[in-house]
């Protein structure tokens, strides 16, 4: 009699684990009115199932079991909570396949003890602990994996699926499971490998493609800021061509007056600051190059200002085989992060050195080399940095060097950290 109602109450408990843990998997959430529709169902679904075993008995019911329980449990979490089929299939499986926690228990100590009663015992205990673990710990990260694209939810399918009918056809219509040859029992085995090694191919495939897509984000930042400061360095030099077209001409009776009284130095000393005036007007000339002109000058006001020495030999044509967009990347990080290295340093020791070429093979050589206060500590070949929102500078380099099937390197070495690019 007491085996009896423990077998009632370990049905009853499996139930009501396998129709709530499939609705949280999903994403349902656990409030007042979902808990008292899943009781609905789960008592209706509990009354079919007990009149198939007052009619059928134990052995039919338990080979209908799908039928009566499974598939209305996917429709209804289909069509009243509107998920699609497949999803709720999935995450029924997914709880079926749980349930093998309780089964493992309870067969363990049956073995042991050899008393039935036991068996029911720790099968409903472990059954209320597993469901306790999976809502509170398991469901919403079941739920946010259950968003993922359709291909990474088909391998996380495949192998509850297979799992389940597997346990139907070797165990329940079948005696296959405990009587069958060798490659049944260990058929399992060889799935549980064929799946976790696509499962990895998978998921590392997924995570390759969002670090790519992470560098791309950090790049076009970067890349946005710079166009930025170079769109400045362009409005202010407008801005002073436009003032000196509009002094023009009280520049020229002003020399005009210093040549009648025949003060001709004074001319020449006013004719002097005038070009000086032009000069800082126009872009630099650092190479034939323009987009390296630009880029160099954008960084000009910030060098002169914080006294900084800067010594280069640029030798480059006209166009480069390589976009306008990844040169600045390149160029825009290795020379802000020179910058921000030499600052620490007494203003005599602030020096950057640029190298720029290209080599017989057509291929772009750049050189930075520039003085630091801090010697810096090198992970994985990039220098790391303890200040939050840096780093992705050197990250970026890379990144461009290496989709450019080129390469760099980044060291310390004699005093100075250099930076080495070959794209």
């Amino acid at each position: 009699m007491a085996v009896n109602i423990l077998s009632f109450i370990h049905n009853a408990t499996t139930l009501i684990f396998g129709v709530y843990i499939s609705a949280a998997f999903l994403g349902v959430k656990m409030s007042k009115r979902n808990i008292f529709v899943l009781m609905g169902f789960t008592s209706a679904v509990g009354v079919v199932y007990i009149l198939s075993y007052i009619l059928f008995g134990e052995s039919v019911t338990e080979q209908i079991y799908p039928f009566i329980v499974h598939l209305p449990l996917v429709i209804f979490l289909s069509f009243f909570y509107k998920y699609k089929f497949a999803l709720s299939l999935l995450s029924v499986l997914t709880a079926y396949l749980c349930c093998q926690f309780s089964n493992w228990m309870g067969l363990a100590v049956l073995n042991l003890t050899n008393a039935v009663w036991a068996y029911y015992v720790v099968r409903i205990a472990t059954t209320t602990a597993v469901f306790a673990v999976l809502i509170v710990y398991v469901s919403d990260a079941t739920a946010g994996l259950l968003k993922k694209p359709t291909k990474s939810i088909l391998i996380l399918g495949l192998m509850p699926f297979v799992y389940y009918v597997f346990d139907y056809v070797a165990g329940v219509y079948t005696t296959l499971l405990y009587s069958g040859p060798e490659s049944v029992t260990e058929f399992l085995g060889f799935m549980l490998c064929v799946f976790y090694i696509l499962f990895i191919f998978l998921y590392f495939r997924e995570f390759e493609q969002k670090t790519e897509a992470e560098q791309q984000s950090r790049m076009l930042k970067i890349q946005y800021s710079q166009t930025k400061k170079e769109i400045e360095a362009i409005r202010r030099s407008q801005r002073s061509v436009a003032i000196l077209r509009h002094d023009m001409r009280h520049f020229l009776l002003s020399i005009s007056s210093f040549i009648e009284n025949n003060e001709d130095e004074k001319a020449l000393g006013y004719i002097r600051d005038l070009i000086d005036v032009a000069d800082k007007t126009a872009t630099k000339k650092y190479s034939q190059n323009e987009i390296v002109n630009m880029i160099l000058s954008s960084h000009e006001d910030e060098i002169e200002k914080n006294g900084i020495t800067f010594r280069y030999n640029i030798e480059l044509p006209e166009t480069l085989d390589i976009s306008d967009v990844d040169l600045t990347a390149i160029l825009s990080n290795g020379l802000e992060n020179a910058v921000q290295a030499v600052l620490p340093l007494d203003i005599a020791e602030r020096e950057i050195i640029m190298d720029m070429h290209t080599n017989e093979n057509n291929k772009l050589l750049i050189s930075i080399k520039n003085r630091f206060a801090k010697q810096p500590i090198f992970k994985n070949g990039l220098p790391q940095t303890d200040e939050a929102g840096h780093g992705f500078g050197t990250q970026s380099i890379r990144y461009v060097a290496e989709k450019l099937n080129g390469n760099c390197r980044f060291s310390a070495e004699n005093g100075m950290f250099v930076l080495q690019v070959v794209i």
